[in-house]
């Protein structure tokens, strides 16, 4: 009887995996048999508070009050009866049925609780608390944590794609995560120059300027993350002093040896 217990364990792991947003952050990096696991572990937990709180019930709870009858074992006894003609598996089944029920509202109370702790911090703080999620997420990742570095700071940064395509802008969204992916694998940026890289010396070359265009529509530019080479923090001003820096040294007179005067 207590193998009918291991649907209800997993389905309220699960439930809490999909549903509690610091686990749903991080749910794909769960796969196959470690989301059986980690669903199996957080159900088990529920089984643990479920048992406790049945067995605190039936301990205290007085069949009646106020002459009003709140034997709830007896009740579903009764039903399951109807059922299962022997009085033992009745039994059995009952408690089952209540276990599996508490589990199921110890998941919902868990993941009720966690959603409006972190509505209450955001309230509180004026912090999203999805930032906080995401940086627990992106920082085992320098190129994620400098994507993440542009949406939070507004920062602009200058993107490489394998396409030897350049932008530079402000990442404006990350996306949000689903079963299988994280929350970057797309990025949208609000883009102020872009261009390309040489084919030969990789000198980037900047064809395009955004900011000039007189438009009443924002514009957008939504990159997939498997296309981007590399990340960097950009500077206008440290831009141009490099532009000078690299006009002095090409007018520069190349040194001559000394042998070869």
């Amino acid at each position: 009887m207590l193998a009918f217990l291991l649907l209800p364990v997993l389905t309220c792991g699960f439930f809490i995996c999909y549903y509690s947003l610091p686990h749903f952050y991080k749910l794909h990096r769960y796969e196959g048999q470690q989301l059986y696991l980690k669903s199996a572990w957080l159900g088990v937990q529920c089984l643990f508070y479920a048992l406790l709180i049945v067995a605190i019930l039936n301990a205290f709870v007085p069949p009646t009050m106020f002459c009003v009858p709140i034997d709830l074992y007896f009740f579903v006894l009764t039903l399951v009866k109807g059922i299962v003609p022997k009085h033992s598996n009745a039994s059995e089944l009952t408690w089952l049925f209540l276990i599996a029920v508490t589990m199921h509202g110890v998941a919902f109370i868990r993941v009720w609780v966690t959603n409006w702790a972190m509505n209450q911090f955001q309230q509180k703080e004026g912090v999203d608390p999805k930032i906080k999620l995401m940086s627990d997420v992106l920082s085992d990742s320098p190129l994620d944590s400098e994507l993440l570095y542009s949406y939070i700071n507004d920062q602009s940064v200058l993107i490489s794609l394998s396409n030897r395509k350049v932008y530079v802008g402000q990442v404006v969204s990350l996306g949000e995560p689903n079963e299988s992916e994280g929350m970057d694998q797309e990025i949208s940026i609000l883009p102020h120059i872009s261009g390309y890289r040489d084919k030969d010396n990789l000198t980037v070359n900047f064809t395009t300027q955004y900011e000039s265009i007189d438009t009443k529509v924002e514009i957008k530019v939504t990159l997939r993350q498997e296309l981007i080479e590399s990340v960097a923090r950009f500077d206008f001003d440290v831009y141009q002093q490099f532009l000078e820096r690299k006009k002095e040294f090409t007018e520069k007179p190349k040194r001559v040896p000394f042998s070869k005067r």
